[in-house]
């Protein structure tokens, strides 16, 4: 595998190195808002980052939540006034579905923050737009947007309403096992080598966060969280340029098989989203917010830690995870169309949750009424940018390859 990932890495290098030697006009990208010219991303460090754009049109739409975002914003702009701020997952899409030992609904709040639904509403449908169509069930596709607007709507009419199981989420966990041996050389084999002194300035900056978990749990230990292992981390799609960090600590024994593994992201920078609530962009308890407001079950150790003038937010894994595959979780149309029954329901609690307490019935009503009047707009535009979606990855593989 190393000696693949190294040739693979080496082609990526040569590719780049063709594009800064010959790069495209600014045509593509005025013409189309989603195109990201690959001249302006520097893949060599990732190569499996690269690999799962060119999969297909829903890995690169993956990548290019920020500028997806920003052309809602554009599109929306004069109706976006009216509509009230709420609690945003910020990157809802199929394949952010995952099936825990936790339960089962949107997780990834990297780009949690607050503002118009309509950015959820529209990630996720033109999600389903491009999963429809890469399993040959484009004819079914205004269903599954019907579908998951009639599990957002319910949820804001009847905030108790819950969706049944999926039959994906029953299929999946009824093969989870616990295999701790298993699972923690997987966590050492993803971990990279980093370097001793960043390693231990490391652990000096997440001190405070320390302190703060040992206020909130005070039968816990301050060596549940001495450190055993640890290593840079490179996965993901729409954060695998971020800066990641994977930590092995002690746990509550010193029996290695009851370690916790916990996960530090750099927050990212959101400031590109113009029509998201402004001085957030890079606020960790946005992200702490979205997921304990919008998670069916949050993810546990949540915090925040700052480290070399950036911030991070903190969260520990579980023994199985396992997100959804557009391609692969799904047997039928009527098994997507659970999960997008699922989702809407998950966004139409989390959307309103808190957020206006105690006016929570005024804001749920207020946004039912903005649902009924841009349903028809929603399921048009997400059509129209699931074709602009697939025109920009096409673009972006032809001048990656060179072709």
């Amino acid at each position: 595998m190393k000696n693949l990932s190294s040739i693979f890495k080496l082609i990526i290098t040569t590719f780049v190195v063709v594009i800064l030697v010959s790069p495209i006009s600014g045509k593509e990208a005025a013409e189309n808002p989603l195109y990201i010219d690959p001249a302006t991303r520097d893949f060599s460090e990732n190569p499996a980052l690269l690999e799962r754009i060119f999969s297909g049109p829903h890995g690169y739409f993956r990548f290019i939540n920020i500028p997806f975002s920003q052309e809602i914003c554009r599109r929306f702009g004069t109706a976006l006034a009216q509509m009230p701020s709420l609690n945003l997952h910020g990157d809802a899409h199929i394949e952010q579905y995952a099936i825990t030992d936790l339960g089962r609904g949107l997780t990834d709040y990297d780009d949690a923050s607050s503002g118009p639904g309509i950015l959820d509403l529209m990630r996720f449908g033109v999600s389903m737009q491009l999963a429809a169509k890469a399993n040959g069930w484009a004819d079914q596709s205004d269903m599954l947007m019907q579908t998951f607007l009639a599990g957002y709507q319910n949820a804001l009419e009847n905030p108790d309403s819950n969706a049944a199981i999926p039959a994906l989420v029953k299929r999946t966990q009824a093969k989870f096992t616990i295999d701790r041996e298993g699972y923690f050389q997987w966590v050492s084999s993803i971990m990279e080598p980093m370097p001793d002194e960043v390693r231990d300035s490391l652990i000096t900056a997440i001190d405070p966060y320390i302190e703060t978990k040992l206020l909130e749990a005070p039968h816990v230990t301050r060596n549940y969280f001495q450190i055993t292992s640890s290593g840079f981390l490179r996965m993901g799609i729409g954060s695998a340029l971020d800066m990641k960090f994977l930590v092995r600590i002690r746990g509550n024994t010193d029996d290695p098989m009851d370690d916790v593994v916990l996960e530090f992201k750099e927050v990212r920078d959101l400031s590109e989203i113009n029509c998201i609530d402004s001085g957030r962009e890079k606020d960790p308890f946005r992200i702490l917010l979205g997921q304990t407001r919008i998670a069916y079950s949050p993810f546990k150790h949540l915090g925040y830690f700052r480290f070399r003038e950036r911030n991070f937010w903190v969260h520990s894994w579980v023994d199985n995870y396992k997100e959804a595959d557009i391609k692969k979780s799904f047997k039928s149309v009527d098994e997507m169309k659970e999960v997008a029954y699922d989702v809407g329901v998950q966004l139409g609690k989390g959307h309103v949750k808190h957020i206006a307490t105690p006016f929570d019935l005024q804001l749920r009503r207020e946004q039912l009424q903005l649902l009924k009047n841009h349903q028809t707009a929603i399921i048009a535009a997400s059509k129209d940018l699931a074709g602009q979606t697939v025109a920009a990855w096409e673009a972006f593989c032809k001048v990656m390859k060179g072709d």
